[in-house]
């Protein structure tokens, strides 16, 4: 059955509030490691921020592209039954994974994704239809 709209909202809420800590710690890590502080050269200022969100969100791709690929998933997923695979059926490769990581990011951000699931009659986001995948609910208690 595909995930509802509702679902995959609350996907999103969960996964940001997991990821709020480890994103900090590995922004706070970096800033000391570059010495992105006021005192710090201001020349540079733009190319250690540059770095920052390239960092950030290189990490942020990685953690999702290794979670979905395979027969795994993130805790949200797990815990709200929701279950990410193939139109086919099958898991996704680690490039599968990363082409709907890189889609997820600007459909997810600007709520173009939502919208289009709400309207969509098999309610699949716009990076599952270009992507090739599908997000289905799996009432938990059965097996993922």
């Amino acid at each position: 059955m595909p995930a509802s709209v509702w679902r995959r909202f609350m996907a999103v809420v969960y996964e940001s509030l997991l990821l709020f800590g480890p994103l900090l710690a590995l922004g706070f890590v970096y800033s000391v490691a570059v010495n992105f502080s006021d005192a710090a050269e201001a020349q540079h200022q733009t190319i250690k921020r540059l770095g920052m969100q390239f960092l950030l969100a290189a990490a942020l791709l990685g953690y999702f592209t290794w979670s979905w690929s395979g027969s795994r998933c993130t805790l949200p997923m797990q815990t709200l039954g929701l279950r990410l695979e193939t139109r086919e059926g099958q898991p996704l490769s680690v490039w599968r994974s990363l082409a709907r990581a890189l889609l997820a990011a600007p459909s997810t951000l600007t709520g173009l994704g939502f919208l289009w699931a709400m309207l969509d009659p098999d309610r699949q986001s716009l990076h599952d239809r270009l992507a090739g995948t599908r997000l289905l609910y799996v009432p938990v208690g059965r097996l993922i």
